[in-house]
Protein backbone atom coordinates (compact mmCIF):
# COMPACT_ATOMS: atom_id res chain seq x y z
CA UNK A 1 0.00 0.00 0.00
CA UNK A 2 1.34 3.70 -0.62
CA UNK A 3 -0.03 6.61 1.32
CA UNK A 4 0.10 10.29 0.25
CA UNK A 5 -2.00 13.20 2.58
CA UNK A 6 -5.06 12.92 0.96
CA UNK A 7 -5.18 8.75 -0.68
CA UNK A 8 -4.22 5.42 0.07
CA UNK A 9 -2.98 3.49 -3.32
CA UNK A 10 -3.74 -0.50 -2.55
CA UNK A 11 -2.69 -3.21 -5.01
CA UNK A 12 -5.90 -5.67 -5.26
CA UNK A 13 -4.68 -9.41 -5.22
CA UNK A 14 -5.96 -11.73 -8.04
CA UNK A 15 -9.17 -12.84 -5.61
CA UNK A 16 -9.63 -8.83 -4.92
CA UNK A 17 -9.62 -8.71 -8.91
CA UNK A 18 -12.84 -11.33 -9.50
CA UNK A 19 -14.10 -9.27 -6.88
CA UNK A 20 -13.75 -5.78 -8.89
CA UNK A 21 -15.28 -7.73 -11.87
CA UNK A 22 -18.15 -9.36 -10.00
CA UNK A 23 -19.00 -8.29 -7.03
CA UNK A 24 -18.25 -4.39 -6.40
CA UNK A 25 -19.67 -4.31 -3.07
CA UNK A 26 -17.91 -7.68 -2.20
CA UNK A 27 -14.16 -5.63 -2.98
CA UNK A 28 -15.47 -2.62 -1.18
CA UNK A 29 -15.96 -4.47 1.55
CA UNK A 30 -12.77 -6.26 1.33
CA UNK A 31 -11.01 -2.94 1.64
CA UNK A 32 -12.88 -2.03 4.14
CA UNK A 33 -14.44 1.10 2.37
CA UNK A 34 -18.03 2.52 1.41
CA UNK A 35 -19.03 1.24 -2.06
CA UNK A 36 -19.73 3.83 -4.22
CA UNK A 37 -20.71 3.08 -7.95
CA UNK A 38 -18.07 4.49 -9.90
CA UNK A 39 -18.99 6.51 -12.66
CA UNK A 40 -16.39 6.00 -15.41
CA UNK A 41 -16.03 8.22 -18.75
CA UNK A 42 -18.64 5.85 -20.94
CA UNK A 43 -15.34 6.14 -23.80
CA UNK A 44 -13.44 3.65 -21.27
CA UNK A 45 -15.28 1.34 -20.80
CA UNK A 46 -14.18 -1.13 -23.21
CA UNK A 47 -10.72 -0.31 -22.01
CA UNK A 48 -11.24 -0.88 -18.33
CA UNK A 49 -12.98 -4.36 -19.41
CA UNK A 50 -9.79 -5.51 -21.06
CA UNK A 51 -7.63 -4.38 -18.48
CA UNK A 52 -9.51 -6.09 -16.54
CA UNK A 53 -9.30 -9.25 -17.62
CA UNK A 54 -5.15 -8.63 -18.47
CA UNK A 55 -4.63 -8.03 -14.57
CA UNK A 56 -7.13 -11.09 -13.37
CA UNK A 57 -5.15 -13.28 -16.12
CA UNK A 58 -1.58 -11.84 -14.75
CA UNK A 59 -1.88 -12.05 -11.36
CA UNK A 60 -2.53 -15.29 -11.35
CA UNK A 61 0.60 -15.95 -13.57
CA UNK A 62 2.75 -13.95 -11.86
CA UNK A 63 1.48 -13.87 -8.27
CA UNK A 64 5.38 -12.65 -6.88
CA UNK A 65 4.81 -9.18 -8.90
CA UNK A 66 1.03 -8.96 -8.97
CA UNK A 67 1.55 -5.40 -7.92
CA UNK A 68 2.69 -4.50 -11.94
CA UNK A 69 -0.06 -6.92 -12.86
CA UNK A 70 -2.70 -5.58 -11.15
CA UNK A 71 -4.72 -2.13 -10.42
CA UNK A 72 -4.30 -0.19 -7.38
CA UNK A 73 -7.63 1.37 -6.05
CA UNK A 74 -7.22 5.06 -5.32
CA UNK A 75 -8.91 5.55 -2.35
CA UNK A 76 -10.03 8.39 -0.76
CA UNK A 77 -9.52 9.05 2.77
CA UNK A 78 -11.26 11.62 3.59
CA UNK A 79 -14.52 9.82 2.77
CA UNK A 80 -13.20 6.11 2.90
CA UNK A 81 -14.19 5.39 -0.71
CA UNK A 82 -12.32 4.28 -3.56
CA UNK A 83 -12.18 7.05 -7.04
CA UNK A 84 -10.05 4.97 -9.46
CA UNK A 85 -7.26 3.17 -10.60
CA UNK A 86 -3.94 3.11 -11.35
CA UNK A 87 -1.55 0.65 -12.73
CA UNK A 88 1.44 -0.99 -14.83
CA UNK A 89 0.98 -3.04 -17.84
CA UNK A 90 3.81 -5.42 -16.08
CA UNK A 91 7.12 -5.69 -14.96
CA UNK A 92 9.92 -3.69 -16.93
CA UNK A 93 10.91 -5.08 -20.02
CA UNK A 94 14.33 -6.21 -21.01
CA UNK A 95 14.80 -2.31 -22.16
CA UNK A 96 13.50 -1.61 -18.58
CA UNK A 97 10.22 0.05 -19.68
CA UNK A 98 7.01 -0.35 -18.10
CA UNK A 99 3.30 1.36 -19.06
CA UNK A 100 1.71 3.21 -16.83
CA UNK A 101 -2.43 3.47 -16.90
CA UNK A 102 -4.93 5.61 -14.54
CA UNK A 103 -8.56 6.24 -14.32
CA UNK A 104 -10.65 8.56 -11.79
CA UNK A 105 -14.53 8.59 -11.56
CA UNK A 106 -15.55 11.73 -12.94
CA UNK A 107 -17.01 13.15 -10.22
CA UNK A 108 -13.47 13.38 -8.75
CA UNK A 109 -11.71 15.23 -11.77
CA UNK A 110 -10.00 18.06 -11.38
CA UNK A 111 -8.62 18.11 -7.95
CA UNK A 112 -5.24 17.23 -7.87
CA UNK A 113 -5.64 13.50 -7.22
CA UNK A 114 -4.77 11.67 -10.28
CA UNK A 115 -1.77 14.18 -10.00
CA UNK A 116 -0.79 13.53 -6.07
CA UNK A 117 -1.73 9.53 -7.00
CA UNK A 118 0.14 9.26 -10.25
CA UNK A 119 3.30 11.20 -8.66
CA UNK A 120 3.21 8.27 -5.32
CA UNK A 121 3.11 5.61 -7.78
CA UNK A 122 6.01 6.49 -10.15
CA UNK A 123 8.26 7.14 -6.59
CA UNK A 124 7.23 3.55 -5.99
CA UNK A 125 7.97 2.25 -9.58
CA UNK A 126 11.72 3.68 -9.49
CA UNK A 127 12.09 2.66 -6.17
CA UNK A 128 12.59 -1.08 -8.67
CA UNK A 129 16.09 -0.95 -10.35
CA UNK A 130 14.49 -2.62 -12.95
CA UNK A 131 12.79 0.08 -14.16
CA UNK A 132 14.41 3.10 -16.05
CA UNK A 133 11.41 4.25 -18.06
CA UNK A 134 7.93 4.96 -17.65
CA UNK A 135 5.50 5.08 -20.37
CA UNK A 136 2.19 6.42 -21.14
CA UNK A 137 -0.13 6.96 -23.86
CA UNK A 138 -2.93 9.90 -24.41
CA UNK A 139 -5.56 10.55 -26.91
CA UNK A 140 -5.08 13.58 -28.59
CA UNK A 141 -8.61 14.52 -27.12
CA UNK A 142 -7.75 14.13 -23.84
CA UNK A 143 -6.15 17.32 -22.45
CA UNK A 144 -6.79 16.83 -18.53
CA UNK A 145 -4.63 13.35 -18.56
CA UNK A 146 -1.46 15.20 -20.54
CA UNK A 147 -1.76 18.05 -17.91
CA UNK A 148 -1.61 15.75 -15.34
CA UNK A 149 1.66 13.76 -16.93
CA UNK A 150 3.28 17.25 -17.19
CA UNK A 151 2.52 18.06 -13.95
CA UNK A 152 4.53 14.70 -12.96
CA UNK A 153 7.37 15.20 -14.94
CA UNK A 154 6.18 12.85 -17.81
CA UNK A 155 7.58 14.55 -21.37
CA UNK A 156 5.72 13.57 -24.44
CA UNK A 157 8.05 12.03 -27.12
CA UNK A 158 5.85 11.92 -30.47
CA UNK A 159 2.57 12.03 -31.76
CA UNK A 160 0.46 10.02 -34.17
CA UNK A 161 -2.81 10.21 -35.58
CA UNK A 162 -4.80 9.23 -32.82
CA UNK A 163 -2.18 9.37 -29.83
CA UNK A 164 0.74 11.46 -27.75
CA UNK A 165 3.44 8.92 -26.59
CA UNK A 166 4.93 10.15 -22.94
CA UNK A 167 7.96 8.85 -21.17
CA UNK A 168 9.82 9.55 -18.30
CA UNK A 169 13.77 7.87 -17.38
CA UNK A 170 15.11 7.56 -14.23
Amino acid sequence: MLETTRLKLVPLTHEQLLLYKNDPKGLAESLNVKFKPRQNDPSVIGEIEEATNFWIINTLKFPDKYQWYTTWEIILKEEHVAIGGIGFAGYPDVEGKSMVGYGLDMRYYSRGYGTEALASFLHWGFGNQDLKCIVADTPLSNIPSQKLLLKDGVCEVSRGEELIHWQHLR
